[in-house]
């Protein structure tokens, strides 16, 4: 008795949703009906769409059509977009120019570097480059180095980001010209107790200013670094122990682009090639040469570690290049988005949807799960672009932002998908590879739930593994 009453209360919750089922086993969905959180059928902050892509059968939806904050989730859109409209083996580049003549190793008028959106340019990449340098006979530099970041515009974070976020690693300014995801690190070595410590800055070269207030002790405590006003220079402050071997602490560059040509001169330094003059902001001028031209790792090697690890700079130097690319230089949030817009628009995706940002760190965002299983469900048939992206999602148990979770599970190594976390938002979308040889794609969206977002999706995958194959699918709806 107690049993019928609870379902008939369920049902009735559930009587103002949107909600389908498609399976012939009556215990099987009762249990994903018990399993939504009580707070998800009151207030509408659960959105979830299941779909077999082995026999287009809608499986099971819950306010399918309504709009949430999907945070990482926009990555899906992102990415599909980007490997459509600029093809998996699209490369990034960055270009060296020469300001003037090349006579006798020596180039005349400054070396301008031009960032064209690269996310993943490294200090390694800069030390092979001034390797390459050095076996065309470039000896010297005299007019400086010039650094160009016009590729975007120089609006630095996303419409949308908390103030507070601004300055962390996980959000860090945009620009056209990049260096080690606009991030450097500050090493604390301890020294004799009642001393300051020695600092040093990786890469070498980083254009920043230290004043070190930490002191070495006994027993150690806590380092922190703040920017004082003007962002060129670190306050480090509180204790380290005489026992600690080292103690890092990354930090967020607040101006990339010098940030960038700064450590490539000091590189080139160590390489053996002088640079007269000093580093500094500009365009490349018409008359200037191209000395060297560097390629990024094709597009979808860049994508599967843009989702595997959620790296939120990827996002957005992909969503300012293809502005760029599209509707015309300089790259921006707007044009980007407006791109985003247009593709889904033609996939067949209309008014589910508001993206301002890549990466999905705007607040603003929102986006159905009818849309984020439609995309993936493009992606899944896009023979061009499958197989790229669904080896960039997180596996189960495996790899990526999932590696911790579903392990030991029945759902382990069968589910690729990607996260997405904010304050008060958890999102899961991707597919699942069940037991009978179905593929489900799925998308879980739930705003305000906390920990029981979380439980509701390990649940819900749990129950799915088993379903459904076509023998068993059948439409109906409650």
């Amino acid at each position: 008795m107690k049993r019928i009453c609870a379902t008939f209360l369920v049902l009735v919750l559930l009587s103002s949703s949107q909600i389908v089922f498609s399976n012939s086993n009556s215990e099987y969905y009762h249990k994903i009906l018990q399993s939504i959180p009580k707070e998800a059928l009151s207030n509408g902050r659960l959105g979830v769409v299941v779909k077999s892509l082995t026999t287009d059968e809608l499986i099971f939806q819950y306010n399918p059509d309504k709009l949430f904050v999907p945070a990482s989730n926009v990555k899906v859109l992102t990415s599909v977009t980007a490997l459509s409209i600029l093809k998996p083996d699209y490369r990034f580049k960055t270009v060296f120019y020469s300001g003037g003549d090349v006579t006798q190793g020596v180039i005349h008028g400054g070396l301008y570097i031009k960032g064209y959106g690269d996310p993943t340019l490294s200090t390694q990449h800069l030390e092979t480059i001034a390797e390459e340098f050095k076996s065309l006979g470039v000896k010297e530099i005299k007019g400086g180095i010039i650094v160009d970041d016009s590729y975007f515009d120089n609006i630095r974070y996303g419409k949308g980001w908390k103030e507070k976020w601004k300055g962390d690693v996980f959000s860090p300014p945009i620009s056209a010209l990049s260096l080690n995801y606009n991030t450097f690190y500050i090493k604390v070595y301890p020294s004799k107790p009642g001393r300051i410590p020695i600092v040093a800055l990786e890469p070498k070269g980083t254009n920043v200013n230290v004043i070190n207030k930490a002191i070495t002790t006994n027993k150690g405590g806590r380092l922190t670094a703040v920017w004082l006003e003007g962002g060129k220079t670190i306050k480090l402050d509180g204790s380290i122990s005489r026992r600690t071997p080292s103690y890092t602490l990354e930090i967020t560059t607040r101006n990339p682009t010098l940030y960038a040509g700064s450590a490539f001169k000091r590189i080139l330094d160590d390489a053996g090639i002088r640079v007269e003059g000093y580093v500094t902001v500009g365009v490349v001028p018409d008359w200037a040469g191209v000395l060297y031209t560097h390629f990024s790792d094709p597009l979808y090697l860049i994508i599967a570690e843009f989702n595997k690890n959620s790296v939120n700079i990827i996002g957005e130097n992909i969503i300012k290049t293809l502005g760029a690319t599209i509707i015309g230089e300089p790259g921006t949030w707007e044009k980007g988005t407006q791109v985003v817009s247009n593709f889904l628009h033609e996939i067949g995706i209309k008014d589910s949807f508001e993206i301002f940002d890549g990466s999905g760190l705007s607040l603003l965002n929102r986006v159905s799960p009818n849309a984020i299983t439609d995309v993936l469900e493009y992606a899944y048939n896009n023979q061009v672009i499958s197989l790229k992206f669904l080896n960039s999602l997180s596996i189960g148990g495996v790899d990526g932002t999932l590696k911790k979770r579903f392990r030991r599970s029945e759902v382990e190594g069968r589910v690729m998908a990607k996260t997405g976390h904010l304050s008060n938002v958890n999102a899961l979308s991707g597919y699942l590879f069940t037991k009978s040889g179905d593929v489900l794609v799925f998308s879980i969206l739930a705003n305000g739930l906390g920990s029981k977002a979380t439980s509701f999706q390990n649940s819900l995958l749990g129950e799915l593994v088993d379903c459904c194959g076509r023998d068993n699918i059948r439409d109906s709806s409650l």
